[in-house]
């Protein structure tokens, strides 16, 4: 992106581009830093505006998408819009969200609207941040000295996605289904550390891929969909499916460059979220260990 093509494509003489930060990695998000002024009026909003915000399906790559974009959202930034937004949703804690109280503490932190990294005490605090983006919300991280710092935007809330879970029937079923077999290891040793990997990865779903796992799922369904791995493993593919959807680079295992469809490279052809992205993991040894081991086996056996 081009700061200065990027300014010169939008006409909204209210809306001033002030950067294009780095790429925050771990979350695989980009941001455009934003001043939005309200007319004749001495209020504005700056702020970080996120226009490669994968759990919201937004993916802007050109200058012009990006102008664009921005001119669309510019009026959810006037004041009295931004204070009955933010009104609503913490109406909206109360009721649809009550029951929530310990990620509601990180959301209550947020609705200043301020950036802020003091949040409540807590174990798991990227985890709270993640229910929230779960929930549809926006929000733009920074990094200011050893701290991370998030700040809500305020835009209407996206589709709720979330993380698959498994029930205990479930897992149980899935783990029976496949064998107790660590499928990287290929050994049921350790059949206590186990768990259900979805080959899909979770980074390339969109609100249409997400389904529960419930427990009238086939075997059939379950072999198709799942693997099981321990959590070093599944930990391990999910940056290994991190970096492919960063970079566009398929994943290897034990570096070896072997796809049984496809190369290393993501096919241009394919979308990076939702149904058919799938279409693009199938031959990468991570999506599939074991079809790949098959395939790998099957050239060795003809040599």
């Amino acid at each position: 992106m081009n700061l200065e093509k990027l300014q010169s494509l939008i006409f909204n003489k209210n809306i001033t581009v002030n950067d294009i930060s780095e790429p925050h990695q771990k979350a695989s998000e980009l941001y455009v830093d934003v001043t939005f002024r309200e007319g004749d009026s001495d209020f504005s909003w700056s702020g970080l505006i996120p226009y490669y915000y994968r759990r919201t399906g937004l993916f802007l790559e050109t200058e012009e998408e990006l102008a664009t974009y921005i001119e669309q959202i510019a009026p959810y930034f006037q004041e009295k819009v931004i204070s009955a937004w933010i009104l609503q949703e913490i109406n909206l804690w109360k009721t649809e969200f009550s029951g929530r109280e310990v990620t509601k503490g990180f959301f209550d932190a947020m609705a200043k609207l301020e950036w802020t990294s003091n949040f409540p005490v807590n174990d798991n605090p990227q985890r709270r941040i993640q229910d929230i983006k779960e929930l549809g919300y926006t929000i733009a991280s920074r990094r200011v000295g050893k701290k991370m710092e998030r700040l809500l935007v305020p835009i209407p809330r996206g589709v709720q996605t979330g993380y698959e879970v498994f029930s205990k029937t479930f897992r149980n079923k899935s783990l029976k289904v496949l064998e107790n077999l660590n499928i990287y290891e290929l050994s049921s040793a350790n059949k206590a550390g186990l768990l259900p990997d979805h080959k899909f990865p979770e980074i390339r779903w969109d609100a249409e891929t997400k389904a529960e796992n419930n427990e009238t799922m086939t075997e059939n369904e379950i072999k198709a969909k799942f693997q099981l791995l321990d959590n070093q493993r599944n930990q391990q593919k999910r940056e290994v499916c991190r970096s492919c959807f960063q970079t566009g680079k398929r994943g290897t295992i034990f570096g070896i460059k072997f796809f049984y469809a496809g190369n290393e490279n993501w096919a241009s052809n394919i979308p990076k979220v939702g149904k058919n992205a799938e279409n693009g993991c199938v031959g990468c040894g991570w999506y599939d260990i074991n079809a790949w081991r098959n395939a790998l086996n099957k050239i060795i056996s003809e040599q």
